[in-house]
């Protein structure tokens, strides 16, 4: 029993140190699986030179109207008549179109026939005034005779009730008794002239007329609106121009909201580009510049009238106009225009090929290399640029190597695999690594460079 005990547990030591070896012998690949994962990038790179980068600027723009405005109608009705067709240039005030006015009349003729329900009104009020004026001072009249009568009477016997108004006839009735008239008959009377002079001011006054005359000018006031309105029946050139976009027929229904038509002057067309911070000290209002448009083959002289002092939102450049001198019938709306503006003083400096810099996230860099096996991001400063190089103010030095292709993937120390010759300076890879590389590096590196091509005209079009 001894011996067979001891069997087992010798048996268990053995599976325990050979699990033991194995796990030891997976771990060991595990990491050299994993060393063997690390990228490497194929990379094309370029030495850093010192080169003369002219101060010149080419700028690509497009070719904008003089002025450009969409004509509309002012009312909604349906086209009886279109005057012009694509093409035709018209004046300003020339007739375009015309639109159905008979709702546009009806209206005239309710406004008309409200002005002159409110200028009836006016007259009968004026009338009525009148009349009240002459009765009112009839009145005061008779009181004040009255009143004169009882002041100057001896006694009732002096007193002509024939020409006593009506209303006091029973105050002197009481005085035929033939009693003297009394000093609260004289007052009674006094009353009564001051009752007859308050009707006369009541009567004179023209509150009425005046309510009368504001209800003939509100009606006037809407007699001309709807005339107004009659005029627009007929849509008129706001501008001089060129027609254009004309999509509208006889019978189909027009209003404010959508254009009937554009008009375009070319008659002082404008290049406009965009430019960045570091171009607007070599550009000022009234600067001389050349306008080549290729689709033509012609070149034009042409002047900045406009430097705008706030960037776009999106890309952040700054919208420049170029007013052309002497244009020419061949000038359409939309043209691509290439613009050198000569600035004078070329300087030698440290340049680095466009393909080499990446502009991302408002940060400009590159990827150096001084070891040929690994890569360094490094910030740079630009202080000019062709369609070729960009001059470095800071962050390179001549005799150095960058990246120009492969750049997409790369990060600060990833590994490379250099694939163009350009036998630089530190120690070479062996052949036997670079003879490792298949036609998959040469495909990646390809399809990397197509990536960033496209995010750095992305880039420079925003």
């Amino acid at each position: 029993m001894v011996s067979k005990r001891n069997f087992w547990v010798a048996l268990m030591l053995m599976t325990l140190v050979m699990l033991a070896g194995c796990s030891s012998q997976t771990t060991e690949n595990s990491v050299s699986a994993d060393e063997e994962q690390a990228p490497i990038h194929p990379v094309e790179i370029e030495q850093i030179t010192k080169g003369t980068l002219s101060n010149d600027l080419n700028l690509s723009g497009h070719v904008m109207a003089g002025s450009h405005m969409a004509v509309l109608p002012m009312l909604t009705g349906e086209v009886k008549a279109v005057h012009v067709k694509n093409g035709d240039t018209v004046q300003r005030g020339d007739a375009l179109f015309e639109l159905d006015a008979t709702d546009v009349e009806l209206n005239i003729a309710q406004a008309r026939a409200g002005l002159e329900a409110a200028q009836a009104s006016l007259t009968s009020a004026k009338n009525m005034r009148d009349q009240s004026v002459k009765q009112a001072e009839m009145q005061v009249e008779q009181a004040k005779n009255t009143y004169n009568m009882i002041s100057n009477a001896e006694d009732s016997s002096d007193v002509d009730l024939s020409e006593v108004p009506e209303e006091l006839q029973a105050v002197f009735a009481s005085l035929l008794g033939g009693s003297m008239p009394t000093e609260q008959d004289k007052q009674q009377a006094k009353s009564a002239v001051r009752q007859a002079e308050m009707g006369l001011e009541q009567a004179k006054s023209t509150d009425q007329i005046k309510a009368a005359e504001a209800s003939v000018k509100q009606a006037q006031i809407s007699v001309d609106m709807a005339e107004q309105q009659k005029t627009h029946a007929v849509v008129k050139a706001p501008m001089s121009g060129q027609v254009t976009g004309l999509d509208v027929s006889v019978g189909e229904m027009a209003s404010p909201q959508a254009p009937l038509l554009q008009l375009v002057q070319m008659d002082s067309p404008v290049v406009e580009v965009n430019v960045n911070e570091s171009q607007l000290p070599n550009l000022k209002e009234g600067q001389e510049v050349i306008v080549h448009i290729r689709s033509f083959n012609q070149t034009y002289e042409g002047k900045i009238n406009y430097i705008s002092l706030l960037p776009s939102e999106q890309s952040r450049s700054y919208p420049v106009e170029i007013e052309l001198a002497n244009p020419d019938g061949n000038l359409r709306v939309g043209m691509l225009a290439e613009v050198l503006i000569e600035t004078g003083g070329d300087n030698e400096q440290v340049v680095a090929p466009v393909n080499a810099v990446i502009e991302q996230n408002n940060e400009t860099f590159v990827y150096v290399t001084t070891d040929g096996t690994t890569v360094e991001r490094r910030d740079i400063s630009i202080n000019g640029e062709t369609a070729e190089w960009f001059g470095i103010e800071s962050g390179l030095q001549e005799g150095e190597y960058v990246v120009v292709r492969g750049s997409h993937q790369l990060y600060d120390g990833a590994l490379i695999n250099i694939r163009n010759d350009i036998n630089p300076s530190f120690e070479e890879q062996d052949d036997e690594e670079v003879e490792q590389e298949d036609l998959d590096d040469e495909e990646e590196l390809s399809e990397e460079q197509s990536i960033e091509n496209v995010e750095r005209s992305s880039t420079k079009g925003n």
